[in-house]
């Protein structure tokens, strides 16, 4: 029975990818922010970097199946806590559920991330806060169909960065977090593979204490 639900979870129509213009559509998305959020408040405090941040996203993930052809979108949500060392360099745990969409009717699948590194933030730059960052840790993936349900742990990456804009004295606006994500979660045959994903976020930023 596990077999059969990894088989049509594999063997979704892919008319469900993502549609070419989606990231065109989220950098333009994230510009329009950026500004609109600069523009209402700019102000971050000179020199005064906060020693704790915790953020909160919605989350795409454009999910590789694998195999030429076949992929899956997903969609849920993520949540960071850094701990800020200096200005620059900051260490990161971070944690992820996103659900399938688009699975044949009584098919239902969850994929889950938690990693953890660290973060390499540009502060300097005026009225918004680039980083970059690089992730590992472990991922699991659940499906459930007909009232039986399969589980795997597998590992993952994420390798990216993204723009945050202040906005007040403890907030910021996480305009775009993208990255590769890489999990390494069986095929349908139970042989070790390899997907190449992509994650986009977006949320807010709470900032705490200060250095």
């Amino acid at each position: 029975m596990t077999n059969r639900i990894e088989r049509e979870a594999k063997a979704m129509n892919t008319k469900y990818g993502m549609m070419p213009g989606l990231f065109a559509r989220w950098f333009v998305v994230a510009i329009l922010m950026s500004v609109c959020a600069a523009g209402a408040h700019s102000q971050q405090a000179s020199g005064l970097v906060p020693q704790f941040e915790v953020s909160g996203a919605y989350s795409y993930v454009r999910a590789n199946g694998g195999d030429p052809g076949s992929g899956y979108n997903l969609n849920g949500g993520s949540a960071s806590f850094a701990y800020n060392f200096s200005d620059r360099v900051s260490f990161v745990a971070d944690g992820g559920i996103y659900r399938f969409s688009g699975l044949p009717t009584g098919l239902d699948s969850t994929m889950y991330t938690y990693m953890f590194g660290p973060r390499f933030t540009f502060r300097k730059v005026s009225h918004f806060t680039p980083f970059a960052q690089v992730l590992l840790g472990g991922g699991r993936l659940n499906a459930s169909s007909g009232g039986v349900n399969a589980g795997e742990n597998a590992f993952s990456m994420a390798i990216g960065g993204g723009i945050d804009v202040p906005f007040r004295h403890r907030f910021s606006i996480r305009v775009i977090q993208a990255e590769y994500l890489l999990t390494r979660f069986d095929d349908v045959t139970g042989a070790a593979a390899t997907q190449n994903n992509v994650r986009v976020s977006a949320g807010i930023v709470f900032r705490f204490g200060s250095r």
